[in-house]
Parts: C-alpha cells; structure tokens; sequence
C-alpha cells in the first residue's frame, strides 16, 4: 500500500503544477500523446473550431504581426551607419540590435508562462500593443539613448508577438502538421529578412520626407492590422483563471534568469568597447551573471511552478536542442548583421545595395524552411531536416571566413544561398523537434524557451562578433597613419570614408576593415560547428 502511496501523490502534482517529474515520464508523455494524434480532425483551425476561412484570415493575421518583428531584427542593420552619423555615435551602435534582442529574449518565457495562466490571446494583444508603442517611442526619438531605451520597449512587445505566434499555430492545428505551417511563419520572416535591410537601406538615403525614422513608422501602419484580426477573429481556448498558479507564479526564477542574462550580455557588450576586459564593471557583470543563474538552476528545483522545468534538462534530446538552437542563433544573426556590413564597408556599396547583399541568403532561407516543414509533415521526421541543415551552415561558414577585398561578389552569392537553405532546414528543425519532445501541455512552455535560447544566442552572437570587430579595427587603425580625428571619422561615421580618404591610404582602410571582420567570420564558424555537432546528439523521434 505504502508503494502505491508515491505515485499518486507525484500524479496530484503533476495534475497542479503542469510539470513532468522525470526524464522517464518526459519520454512516455510524449510518445503517449503521438498515440492519439490519428485521431485528431485534421482539418486546418478545426482545433479550434475555426471554418477554413476563419483560419487563413488569422494566419494572415499572426504573420503580418511576424513580419513586422522581423523587420525589426534587422531593418537598421543598413541603417546603422546613418543613424550614427546624426547622432555621431558610432560606438555604441551595436545597441540598436542588442537593445533590442535582450528584451526580446528575456521575455519569451514570461509570455509563453503567462500564455498558459491566462490565455495566449490576450497576451499576443498585449504584446502588439507594446510593440507599437515602442515603435513610435523609436521613430521620435532625439538621441541615440531614447532610440536605444526606446528599442527596448519594442523589443518587450515584439518578444510577446514572435513567441506566441509559434504556439498559437499548434492550437490551430495537428502536431504532425505543425512543421507545415511554421513553415509559413519561417517564409514570412525570409521575406522580411530581405525587405528589411532594403527598407533600412532605402529609408536611410534621408530623402526630404522619408528618413531612417520611417524603419519604425511603418509599424504604426501595418500593425493595428494584425491586431484587429486577432481580436475579432482569433478564438482559441482561455484557460480559466488559476488563483494558485497565479499565487506560484515563478517570480524569484524570473528575476534570476533576467538578471543574470542581462549582466552577462552588459560584460560581452563592454568589454574591450567601453572599459577594458579587466575593468571591475566588466568583471563583476560577468561574477554577478554567473551568480544569478546558477541562482535559478537550483531554485528551479524548488519552485512550485518553475519557468524551466528542470526535468527538460535531463532529456537528451531536449537539452542538445538547447545547445544547437543556441548556436544556430548565434551564427543566423551574426550574418545578417555582418554580411550587409562587409558589403558596404569592404566593397563599398550604398546602404541599399548593402541591403540587397543578404538576398541570396534569404532566397535561401525561404527555400530551406518550406522543403523541411514538407519532409516533416510527410514523413513526422524533424530533426533530420536540422542535422543536414546544421552540415551546410558548417560548411559554408568555413568557407566565408575566407573572404576578403578579393573575393568575388559571385563566389558571395553562391555561398549565401546554400547557407541560407541550410539555416532554414535547421530553424524549421530544431523547433518542431523540441515540440515533437513533449507532450501536448507542455508545447506552449517548450517554444517559448526553444526560442529564448535561439533568441539569446542572436544576442551573443551579435555581442561577441561587435567585440572582435571593434577590437581588432581599433587596434589595426593605429598601424596607419592617422590622426585620432581621422581615426574618429573610421569608427563613427562609415559613410564619409569613401569621401574623406583616396588612393592607397583608402585601400589600406578597406584592408584593415576586412581583415578585422574576419575575426568575426571564425567566431561564426566556431558556432557553426558546435551547431553541428549539438543537433547531433539530439535523439530523433519520428511521429
């Protein structure tokens, strides 16, 4: 009787909490929850009792919401050297991107959380309402610090919009059929992965009515569409209101895993820009960020309703998917901001046609993502479509770390397609191989942080990348023969090099820009190929 006793009481708790108590159960749950998928409608929104038109106008709905949040992960990737040259401040530039990113990422898990006590409709509301808000703060802004505060509301909105969106697909439709139509979100952001440095590129040409402030106004046009659509249109089941989850809300974790993030991020971002690497700030972000997650792994064990259960992590195949969703953000978002930057600073094109540089990337992308959603829904396999995706990025991004003045802008082309194709394999893979992982309860939590580790892999990526370029740029330019005012006109405002420099001393500039982003093409290869070899041990399980 006494060995009966146990179970039912870890049951009871399971049955409050949500949680999976062990890797064990995390395996029989999901395999559990594929047996009765055949007997699911699978008509696309029947979930949720959704006629087929109802479904394709949320959709619509979501990805226009999609759109625009990846517009704003690289839409000032072109207008970067604009921007800084109104604001002359060049140096703390990076922000724009990591600003963003930071709030983006720490919040994913807070709405993929709350999603679940109150309902992912209302909090997709919020977070649309938050991301417009932050985008009319950034197109007034008077200083590069407002558009750098104002980048972080955004980011708070656009988190909530890009994390629910993957969730709220699977209220909408079967698992096996979920890769399909993530798919379509992963085309949605190819394409906003090309227009936006176009737009940033277009926007930055300071015509006399259209600025760089338009990369942000934009936002104030399109996305009261999608917010309108969801609420007239988007009916998915509420959860009812849970006084005692509310009450166990994981307060202490979030507070730790924010904090130590945000310390560890500040010490990247830092070091060797603003204070030397052995400056104590530098040194104590990096003791405190530590500190603080090591804090939240082991609260994680005690808390009522942790926001990372730490049975997740003694999966294999879950904690793999963590590793390799952390490299493959590191290494995506490196270039998307790097490539547009080595165009325009190597070969010295416009902020347009530096734009236009990661179309063949994109192109890609929009290729890779679709065909793998396709293998999934047709043969339940999922990881496969990362593992093959995870071997071109490799390959690819060795190759890169190669380039130079030299290099020729076919050689480019060729090489940003085929990484592209593999990087869309690998975002369609990853993801709805974490899904595939667990059991139906549990999808919402599991996106929100899959993505959270992508996203804070984007943040380092870009932060480490800046730090080896700067460094190494800084420290190039003092071989040649400049004044500190003409070194000041390299580092803050890109576009008057071209103007203020010729001949042989122009060459050398170019040189030393090549050779500084190349610090930064080995840091995206060394990700590259901890990507390949996480996914790899990440165990597939077909549906």
């Amino acid at each position: 009787m006494a060995a009966l006793a146990e179970p039912e009481k870890r049951d009871s708790a399971s049955e409050t909490t949500g949680q999976i108590t062990s890797s064990d159960d995390l395996e029989k749950s999901a395999n559990a929850s594929q047996d009765v998928l055949p007997e699911e409608d699978t008509r696309p929104g029947a979930k949720a009792g959704l006629s087929l038109s109802k479904f394709w106008i949320v959709m619509f709905g979501l990805n226009v919401g999609m759109l625009l949040t990846a517009l704003d992960f690289n839409i000032v990737a072109t207008a970067v050297p604009i921007i800084s040259s109104e604001f002359n401040a060049y140096s703390n530039s990076s922000w724009l991107g990591t600003g963003f990113l930071i709030t983006f990422a720490l919040v994913l898990p807070i709405y993929s959380k709350l999603g679940d006590i109150f309902g992912r409709r209302i909090m997709f509301i919020i977070g649309t309402i938050i991301f417009i808000l932050g985008s009319g703060l950034c197109g007034g802004s008077k200083s590069m610090n407002m558009l750098i505060w104002s980048r972080v509301i955004q980011g708070i909105g656009g988190g909530g919009i890009y994390g629910l969106v993957n969730v709220i697909v699977t209220d909408l439709v079967p698992l096996r059929d979920v890769g399909k139509y993530i798919s379509f979100t992963g085309l949605v952001w190819a394409i906003a992965d090309v227009a936006g440095p176009l737009l940033g590129g277009a926007f930055s040409q300071n015509d006399r009515y259209v600025t760089w402030r338009w990369c942000f106004y934009i936002n104030l046009c399109i996305s009261p569409i999608s917010l309108i659509i969801t609420i007239v249109f988007l009916r998915i089941p509420t959860p009812k209101v849970d006084k005692e989850r509310i009450k166990n809300f994981d307060i202490l974790g979030t507070i730790a895993l924010i904090g130590g993030a945000t310390c560890l991020l500040l010490a990247i971002s830092w070091g060797g820009n603003n204070f030397p690497w052995n400056d104590p700030r530098v040194i104590g972000c990096f003791a405190g960020g530590f500190a603080l997650l090591v804090i939240f792994m082991v609260w994680e064990h005690w808390a009522k309703d942790p926001l990372m259960p730490p049975v997740f992590l003694k999966s294999r195949a879950i904690a793999a998917i963590f590793f390799a969703e952390f490299f493959y953000g590191a290494n995506l978002l490196g270039m998307m901001y790097y490539v547009p930057q080595f165009f325009q600073l190597v070969y010295g094109d416009s902020a347009t046609m530096s734009g236009v540089a990661l179309l063949p990337m994109m192109l890609g992308l929009a290729i890779g993502n679709p065909i793998a959603g396709w293998v999934t829904s047709k043969y339940g396999l999922s990881l496969a479509n990362a593992w093959v995706g995870a071997a071109l990025t490799a390959l690819i991004s060795g190759l890169i770390t190669r380039w130079s003045a030299e290099t020729s802008r076919a050689e480019a082309v060729v090489e940003l397609i085929v990484i592209g194709i593999g990087q869309g394999a690998v975002m369609e893979g990853l993801l709805v191989g974490s899904q595939f992982s667990v059991q139906p309860m549990h999808i919402g939590l599991i996106t929100g942080l899959v993505i959270f580790v992508q996203t804070v892999g984007d943040i380092f990526g870009i932060a480490i990348y800046a730090a080896l370029y700067q460094n190494v740029l800084r420290s190039n330019l003092h071989y040649l023969s400049l004044t500190s005012e003409q070194i000041g006109v390299i580092l803050a405002d890109v576009p008057k090099v071209k103007t203020e420099f010729s001949g042989e001393m122009y060459r050398s500039i170019i040189d030393v820009y090549s050779k500084s982003l190349q610090n930064g093409w080995w840091w995206l290869f060394a990700c590259s190929a901890a990507l390949l070899i996480s996914s790899a041990c990440a165990k597939q399980r077909k549906l």
